[in-house]
């Protein structure tokens, strides 16, 4: 953050407050699918919740979205040209994968959603949430301990 950007406070009844900046700011022109009206997260990480960062929404704090990062080898991830180019897609652009994770209460099983990743550009900071045409990439893979 710059000196002349100001801090801003996001504050969540899950994650507790976080200062960010608006160049934090990530935008989901699209929405994400179940939440398709929220368009601004920030990516969030606390040490106690290590490997899991939090997509966090800031129009609506009690939502944020448990993420795990995804090597891009990992998946065959070829999004749409319409995909692209709502990240502003450049050549050579630095792009994040992520899978949502869903964690089960009291620290039962965590599966990740390998059939529709998040991806960012992390220059732009415009992001989407890409359905995967391979039926089958399972929406709940079991993450290895």
């Amino acid at each position: 953050m710059t000196p002349l950007d100001t801090a801003l406070v996001y504050r969540s009844p899950k994650l507790g407050d976080f200062s960010y900046g608006t160049e934090d700011v990530i935008r989901f022109p699209q929405g994400i699918a179940g939440f398709e009206q929220l368009r601004e997260f920030v990516l969030l990480a606390r040490d106690e919740c290590d490997p899991f960062i939090f997509l966090a929404a800031l129009e609506q704090p009690e939502v944020a979205l448990p993420l795990v990062p995804v090597a891009p080898g990992t998946l065959d991830v070829r999004p749409s040209r319409a995909a692209f180019a709502s990240l502003g897609q450049r050549t050579q652009a630095p792009i994040a994968y992520y899978a949502v994770a869903s964690i089960r209460p009291n620290g039962g099983e965590i599966g990740v959603n390998l059939r529709a990743p998040i991806v960012i550009n992390l220059d732009t900071r415009l992001g989407c949430q890409v359905i995967l045409p391979d039926e089958t990439l399972p929406m709940a893979a079991q993450l290895p301990a």
